[in-house]
C-alpha cells in the first residue's frame, strides 16, 4: 500500500497522515495488537541529525496501537537512546517506553551461530524475542555501505548488539584483496594507492594495507595505478555485507509469525547517508510518501522502484562525493557505487527466504488528475514589484 505526497484536496483526510491511517487500516495492524506487546523498531538518529522519522508520525502510530488495546514499545541500539529526547523522542511525545534493544549494557541478547566470513555468532537484542508483534518503522535514506536503508537494514543492524554490527561490517574484510608478495616496492606502491583514492579509503599501518570498503565508491583509480596486481577491488568484499544483512534479518523474522510482521517505510527527507552518521544534509531525492506491507522484500523493492526514475538532486549531494552519471544505475548507486546497488538487499533477501519481492502497488487515496475547470481563462494580476 502506498500513499504518495500528492493529494486530491488540501484537507486532513487527504494528507500524509490521512494516507497513513488508510495504510494502517489496509494492513490490518490494529486488529492484531489487542493485549499484545508490539515492538516498534525505529531509528532514533543521533548527534545533530534531525531527518529521522518525525516523532509526531511515530507517536501517532503508537497512540493508535494503544487505543486498539496494544502494548507498544520502541527499540533502537543502546547508543541512540540517551540523546533521543533531543530529537523529540520522549515518553510524553511518543506515548510509550523507549528501550535499548539489547538492554542498557548491550548484554541482553539471543545468540545464533552463523560462521559467515569471520562472523561466527550473531547477538540479537533480547527485546525482539519478548514481543508478540513486530512493527518495522523505517526512514528511507541512502547508505554508504548498503546503498540505501529502509525496512531490511532497520532490522539487520538495528536489532543487534554493537559487537555484531561491527562484526557484520568486518565481513567485508574477509576475502583477501591485498597481495604484498607481488609488490617490488611496497612503500612506493602503497603511496600510489593512497594518492589515487579520492575518499581516503586506503590505509597502511603496521605493515598492513586496509581498504575501508564502507567508504569506497569503486572508482578503480587504485587498481589503475597498480602495475603489479598487488590489489584487487572485487564484488565479493562489498556483497559480504549485503548477504550478512540477510542472515541477521532472517534471525529477527524467525521470532515473529508471518501474520505478526508489519512494515512501514517513510519516504520523506531522503538524505545521502544513514541517520546513524548524526548529521543532516539536503535531500538528494524527492519525497515519495509512505508505504506499508506485510512483506519486507516487497516494501523495500517497491520503495526502490518508486525512486529509481526520480531525478537526483545533485546540488544537495556533498561536493566531496563523486556522482556517477551512468543512466543504468539507481540514484543511490550513482553516489555509493555500482557494487553497492541497493537491489542487492532484495537479491540476498530472496536467497534467504525473507519474503517475496513481487508486489502489486495499491495507492491509497490517489490524487487523481488536476481538474480542467469549464471556466474562462484566468486573468491574474501582474507580479508585485516591491522596492526593498
Amino acid at each position: 500500500y502506498y500513499g504518495s505526497t500528492s493529494s486530491a484536496q488540501p484537507k486532513a483526510e487527504h494528507s500524509l497522515i490521512g494516507k497513513l491511517d488508510k495504510i494502517i487500516e489496509e494492513l490490518g495492524l490494529l486488529e492484531k495488537v489487542k493485549d499484545k506487546h508490539v515492538l516498534v523498531k525505529i531509528h532514533l538518529g543521533q548527534n545533530i541529525g534531525f531527518t529521522n522519522i518525525h516523532p509526531f508520525i511515530t507517536g501517532y502510530i503508537v497512540r493508535k496501537i494503544k487505543k486498539a488495546g496494544g502494548k507498544p514499545f520502541l527499540v533502537d541500539i543502546f547508543e541512540q537512546i540517551e540523546k533521543a529526547p533531543l530529537r523529540g523522542y520522549t515518553l510524553e511525545t511518543i506515548g510509550c517506553p523507549i528501550y535499548p534493544v539489547a538492554g542498557p549494557k548491550d548484554q541482553y541478547y539471543v545468540e545464533k551461530e552463523v560462521n559467515f566470513k569471520g562472523l561466527k555468532v550473531i547477538q540479537m537484542g533480547g527485546l525482539c524475542k519478548d514481543a508478540d508483534i513486530l512493527l518495522d518503522l523505517s526512514h528511507v535514506k541512502g547508505h554508504n555501505t548498503a546503498g540505501f536503508g529502509a525496512a531490511l537494514k532497520n532490522l539487520a543492524l538495528g536489532c543487534y548488539t554493537q559487537k555484531t554490527r561491527w562484526g557484520l561490517h568486518g565481513t567485508m574484510q574477509y576475502d583477501k584483496y591485498w597481495f604484498p608478495e607481488k609488490c617490488s616496492d611496497i612503500k612506493k606502491t602503497v603511496d600510489k594507492f593512497i594518492k589515487a583514492c579520492p575518499y581516503g579509503c586506503i590505509k597502511y599501518q603496521d605493515d598492513k594495507l586496509r581498504v575501508e570498503f564502507n567508504l569506497c565508491n569503486q572508482c578503480m583509480r587504485c587498481v589503475k595505478v597498480d602495475d603489479e596486481g598487488c590489489l584487487k577491488i572485487q564484488r565479493s568484499n562489498f556483497e559480504a555485507f549485503f548477504e550478512g544483512m540477510a542472515i541477521t534479518t532472517e534471525f529477527v523474522l524467525e521470532h515473529f509469525d508471518e501474520d505478526s510482521r508489519f512494515f512501514i517505510n517513510i519516504g520523506l527527507d531522503i538524505t545521502e547517508y544513514c541517520d546513524c552518521w548524526g548529521f543532516t544534509t539536503g535531500n538528494i531525492l524527492p519525497d515519495i510518501g509512505i508505504l506499508g506491507s506485510k512483506d519486507i522484500l516487497a516494501i523495500d523493492k517497491a520503495t526502490l522502484d518508486l525512486l529509481k526514475d526520480k531525478p537526483l538532486i545533485e546540488e544537495n549531494v556533498s561536493m566531496s562525493l563523486e556522482i556517477n552519471n551512468d543512466p543504468r544505475l539507481h540514484p543511490f548507486a550513482r553516489i555509493h557505487g555500482p557494487w553497492k546497488d541497493p537491489y542487492l538487499q532484495i537479491y540476498y533477501g530472496k536467497k534467504y527466504g525473507l519474503g517475496n519481492p513481487d508486489y502489486e502497488l495499491v495507492e491509497v487515496l490517489p490524487p487523481g488528475e488536476r481538474k480542467s475547470l469549464s471556466l474562462p481563462e484566468p486573468s491574474f494580476p501582474e507580479p508585485l514589484e516591491l522596492d526593498l
